[in-house]
């Protein structure tokens, strides 16, 4: 679908004028006196201000909108640091999207001209092949992804500064993984999108009036509302409350707790790159080397707890702590007097089968659905944003991926009390 016939979709009368510096040259549009958007996007998160960059640099005219603006400590899409990784048990179409995104984050950050990722090894620490790491390894066959399998002895001689009593094995990625400068990232990709010609705006948005099957505004909490000829819902967290019959039942929201870890005066043992990402299979969480602030790590919380995006506190448990400097004593012996310099808390949102939702809104044909990013939605930013605008501008997807993200593939979550999946 070229731009003419996106915008005579959108319904709205095309008027051709020059695109802005730096983007693809196309039409842009103009409706009544207001000049409204082609393409108004609520959320700047991982998904939200990717897509939004995408569509403005493909020549559309774009509004970005977000309630608290980009990395607010109250998005999943903040903290300091996200991980790149391939390993996704058996589901092989993550393997590839995250294999596929790594290769865009580093073009990315050529453009940016500022280091935001961290390419390391990845370590998944195991004392059996369970089903889902079997998978995964067939996975790494089939998608020619670089990976090791090394035990006890050789890890202990590898990465001499853990304890592996209790490891039997690893499935080391070699060339697959990274840890990402997530704050600063989702900072630089709204100010590339405002540089580039698109509008962003702090706002609480709204669906605003209709005419049939097509939205034809948004609503703003200052009483204003925005034209656009399609609007897509990226809103993370939020998703459930801005559609509660819609993302209710699909979407959890759960908070999730991390601590940085102060690594010992002029020791580099514990710091990227020397200390590679790892997953604890034995016992339980995840971290990374210290870049910067620490060595971090997020315990297993045992249990999934709800949390609003808007009113939660983030404080960190006297539970959690303990449990994260009981592990930080046992895998990392040289760290067990470490200080914890700080702590943070976020909420994940996750479906119940951990497939994204990106899909359009089965009441109109021009509003989108993109939500369920999980604890991984962040690494697929880069490829998010190009697979929903190709989709929005009508361009050729793969059918199996569509389905496979629709929203009434997802199952409704399992109703236990606590707001988990």
């Amino acid at each position: 679908m070229d731009r003419r016939s996106f915008l005579k979709d959108a319904g709205l009368a095309a008027a051709v004028a020059g695109a802005a510096p730096g983007v693809a040259k196309a039409q842009t549009s103009a409706v009544g006196s207001g000049g409204a958007y082609d393409v108004a996007v609520v959320g700047a998160g991982a998904f939200g201000g990717w897509i939004a960059l995408v569509l403005r640099e493909r020549g559309l005219k774009v509004i970005s909108i977000d309630e608290y603006g980009p990395a607010s400590p109250r998005a999943s899409s903040a903290g300091e640091t996200r991980s790149i990784r391939s390993g996704y048990g058996p589901q092989a179409i993550y393997s590839s999207w995250a294999a596929t995104a790594l290769k865009m984050w580093k073009l990315r950050q050529a453009e940016f001209g500022r280091t935001i990722l961290y390419p390391n090894d990845r370590i998944e620490l195991a004392q059996n092949w369970s089903p889902a790491m079997l998978a995964q390894r067939k996975i790494f066959d089939d998608l020619k992804i670089p990976y090791e399998v090394l035990d006890r002895a050789a890890l202990r001689i590898r990465y001499p500064q853990m304890s592996f009593d209790d490891v039997d094995f690893a499935f080391i990625e070699k060339s697959s993984a990274a840890v990402i400068k997530a704050r600063e990232s989702m900072i630089l990709v709204s100010e590339v999108f405002q540089k580039k010609g698109g509008t962003f705006r702090i706002a609480r948005a709204l669906p605003g009036e209709a005419v049939g099957r097509h939205m034809t505004s948004l609503k703003l909490n200052d009483g204003s509302s925005i034209a656009a000829g399609q609007v897509v819902f990226a809103c993370g967290p939020w998703s459930a409350k801005m559609f509660p019959a819609l993302m209710g039942r699909k979407v959890d929201v759960y908070r999730s707790e991390y601590y940085y870890w102060g690594v010992p005066a002029g020791d580099d043992r514990f710091s990227w790159p020397r200390q590679p990402a790892w997953h604890d299979h034995v016992v339980g969480g995840y971290g990374f080397g210290s870049i910067e602030r620490g060595l971090k790590y997020s315990p297993a919380a045992l249990g999934r707890v709800a949390q609003d995006p808007d009113t939660a506190e983030r404080l960190a448990t006297d539970y959690l702590l303990k449990r994260g400097r009981d592990y930080i004593g046992h895998r990392f012996p040289d760290m067990r007097d470490a200080p914890i310099l700080e702590t943070r808390v976020c909420q994940i949102e996750a479906t119940a089968d951990d497939h994204f939702v990106i899909d359009t809104h089965p009441d109109f044909d021009n509003v989108w659905l993109a939500s369920g990013g999980g604890g991984h939605g962040f690494k697929h930013g880069p490829l998010v944003g190009e697979y929903v605008s190709d989709r929005l501008m009508g361009r050729p997807t793969d059918p199996e991926t569509d389905r496979l993200f629709r929203r009434a593939s997802r199952p409704d979550l399992q109703p236990t009390g606590a707001g988990a999946a």
